[in-house]
Parts: structure tokens; C-alpha cells; sequence
């Protein structure tokens, strides 16, 4: 199961509650007309959607205008993500076709019910508090992608939203309970949306996060059983970099393997070494892992390697450092509409 905290405007709202469907945007207002993103930022969208299954846990983040924005919940998605542009919500030129259906946890169907809230300013205190770590902030965090879909840690920080939507629904100002009216909609797997495969970094990135919410057996051989994983996570609280893709696995010994993988389109050189490896040191200081038993792992996954890059990383591992290097190559098939993945013997 996983968790995800979903971004929508106040307007599209009511909307998007009663009817039980989610929508993420194609386009934007650019110099007064209707532009679609570039597809790099489309592959954004897409990547941020491809780890979502049936069940895995939704949030809403409503962004208000005139008062503070608010945390809603607790949903969980009943139709995996789809496009399709037939018109559900008001806006005049945007369909929002980046969908997946949604409905009440029936295990907080009470919340749902009452629209319960939080405002944002209690969950920047959760990630104040490191009980959020994956997140810094609900802003665009990269100006050329349109990120709406954040996929969070489902064993803590989910459980932590949760309990302050628990604390405070007593106190929230309850409107009239929601009568929600679910639509039916199909639509092209967003599986089917994932092309252009080597040529993308958002695309190999999307179909990875696709392949790990599938638990596909060569995924799992190369990182092990993945207990959790996200995307475009925060290296540390005092810098605007984040983590490709972050796998979490259960160990051997009672602990976890955290994998940090640095996705590049192309060769992975020296540059790219140095990269996984400073976000290997900063994520060991951020206080999240267990020093003592947990291992931490760094991934290079790209078309090719250079030498220094396979001789550095079979020399350091030789040496059984807390912090070992794989080398995962991608090969593109099918015109780019797939890849085989394959863990590089060093």
C-alpha cells in the first residue's frame, strides 16, 4: 500500500469530492492562450501518478485563495490512474486528463463524510518536526514541472496526518455532510501514456515508479522486497535537491535498506557518481535511518557507465563500506515504449 497527497484548487474542489475523480493538468495559460506542457513535464505528471494502485491511501491538499489552505482525507483510490479528456470540472480550457477515481476510507469514512481539515500550517509542523521528511514544502519545487501528486511514506507520514485530522475534527467548523455521487470513467491505462524511453529522464522514471507499485519480479531482484518507495524527495531541509526515486526494503535483520537511485537518460559518469554519493552522505545526517543497523545503498541507473564509475564502485564495495554502489542499466525496446532493467555485475 502506498500514500499519496494530491493538490487540487479550492474551485475544483466540491466537484472533485462529490464525484470521486481526480484530475491533473496538461497545460497551462502561457503569454494568454492554452499551451500544453512540453512532454518532459508531462512525463513529470505521469511519473508522479504510475506508482498509484487500487487502495493505496489519498490526501487532498485544497489551495484557498483568501484563507489558509487545508489537508483533507482520508480516500483511497478505487480506479488507477487513466487519461481521458472528457469535461468534469468548470474550467474553460483545461480537462485535467491525468485521472484516477477515489472514494471514502471505509476505515475513516467519518472524515470523508464531514470534508475533516487541517490547515496546511500544521503539517509544515509535522515536517518541522521531521515527522514529514519527505516533503520541505506543497510549493513547485522545480518551475518547469507541474507537480500536483506527491507520493509520501505510507508507514509514518500518513499515519501522522491521520492523527492530527483526528485531533482537530472535533474542533473544525463541520459543514453539511457530503453526499457523494462517485462517477464511473474509463480511460487509457496511464501505463500505456509512458513512451519515448531513452530519450526522457521523466520518462525511465515513470516507468519505473509504474514497475515498483506492480512489484515486478526484475525490479525486486535488483532492489529487494520494497516496502515503500516515492519520488523527488528531499535530500535535507537546507537544499532544494531531491532524490530521483527512493526505495525502501526490509532487511535480513530486522532493519531497512534505504536505496537512494540517481536516473540518468544517458552514460553515468563521474559527475553522476559524485552526485548519489553526496546524497548518500546528506540522507545518513538527516536522522532518518537507524545508524546502527540500517544499510544504506546508492544507485546509478542509466544506459551505460563509464570505467571509473564500475571500477570505483567495485572497489568501495570490495571494502564493505555502509553505503555500497549498484549499477542499473536500462535497454529501451518496443520504440521506446518499454525497457528491460539489469543490474550491472561489478
Amino acid at each position: 500500500m502506498g500514500a499519496f497527497l494530491c493538490s487540487v484548487s479550492e474551485r475544483d474542489w466540491e466537484i472533485t469530492r462529490i464525484k470521486g475523480i481526480y484530475g491533473n493538468k496538461a497545460g497551462a495559460i502561457r503569454e494568454g492562450s492554452y499551451k500544453l506542457f512540453s512532454p518532459s513535464t508531462q512525463y513529470s505528471i505521469i511519473r508522479d501518478l504510475a506508482g498509484m494502485k487500487k487502495g493505496d491511501l489519498i490526501f487532498f491538499h485544497v489551495i484557498r485563495k483568501n484563507s489558509p489552505s487545508t489537508i483533507h482525507g482520508v480516500y483511497i483510490v478505487r480506479e488507477e490512474p487513466f487519461y481521458n479528456e472528457n469535461k468534469v470540472w468548470k474550467d474553460p480550457k483545461e480537462r485535467f486528463p491525468y485521472r484516477f477515481l477515489f472514494e471514502p476510507h471505509p476505515k475513516f469514512e467519518h472524515l470523508a463524510k464531514y470534508d475533516a481539515y487541517v490547515e496546511v500550517i500544521d503539517l509544515y509542523e509535522l515536517i518541522e518536526q521531521r515527522k514529514i521528511w519527505t516533503l520541505a514544502t506543497l510549493e513547485n519545487e522545480v518551475n518547469i514541472e507541474a507537480r500536483s501528486i506527491r507520493k509520501i511514506e505510507e508507514s509514518r507520514e500518513a499515519k501522522e496526518i491521520i492523527t492530527i485530522l483526528y485531533r482537530d475534527f472535533n474542533h473544525n467548523k463541520l459543514s453539511h455532510r457530503v453526499l457523494f455521487k462517485p462517477i464511473i470513467q474509463k480511460g487509457v491505462p496511464i501505463r500505456k501514456k509512458i513512451k519515448d524511453i531513452g530519450r526522457y529522464e521523466n520518462a525511465v522514471k515513470a516507468l519505473l515508479m509504474y514497475l515498483l507499485g506492480e512489484k515486478d519480479r526484475s525490479i525486486i531482484k535488483i532492489f529487494g522486497d520494497v516496502i515503500d518507495f516515492m519520488n523527488e524527495v528531499f535530500i535535507a531541509q537546507t537544499t532544494r535537491k531531491s532524490i530521483d526515486i527512493l526505495c525502501i526494503s526490509e532487511g535480513n535483520e530486522n532493519n531497512k535498506i534505504y536505496i537512494i537511485v540517481e536516473v540518468k537518460t544517458g552514460k553515468c559518469d563521474e559527475r553522476s557518481l559524485s552526485q548519489v554519493l553526496y546524497y548518500m552522505d546528506l540522507f545518513k545526517r538527516r536522522g532518518i535511518m537507524n545508524l546502527e543497523k540500517d544499510i544504506i545503498v546508492g544507485c546509478l541507473l542509466g544506459k551505460d557507465f563509464s570505467n571509473h564509475v564500475i571500477e570505483y564502485s567495485r572497489q568501495r564495495n570490495l571494502h564493505r563500506v555502509n553505503g555500497r554502489l549498484i549499477l542499473v542499466q536500462y535497454i529501451p525496446n518496443n520504440d521506446g515504449n518499454d525497457a528491460k532493467f539489469h543490474p550491472v555485475i561489478i
